[in-house]
């Protein structure tokens, strides 16, 4: 297993502040965790937020560029389906 992580892991040195190790270690340790996965877990969050905050711009800036008439609200009712649940 010690080859397959070499070939998919990459190291890399992070320098973080005392404090937030120690909150880090005391949080991670019971859940099994090493400080790795946390990092690992932090990055995907950060990666996704990014994503989303993209998308939310981009649309932002397309409703910018061709917003919603109002008045066109009623023609989106008639169109509507309801579930009767």
């Amino acid at each position: 297993m010690g080859m397959i992580y070499r070939i998919c892991m990459k190291n890399v040195q992070i320098t973080v502040d005392e404090s937030t190790l120690q909150q880090v270690d005391r949080v991670a340790k019971p859940l099994g965790l090493k400080r790795s996965e946390v990092v690992r877990q932090a990055l995907r969050q950060w990666l996704r937020t990014r994503a989303v905050e993209g998308f939310e711009k981009a649309w932002i800036a397309s409703l910018d560029a061709r917003p919603d008439e109002a008045d066109r609200a009623e023609d989106w009712l008639a169109v509507q389906t309801w579930s009767r649940r």
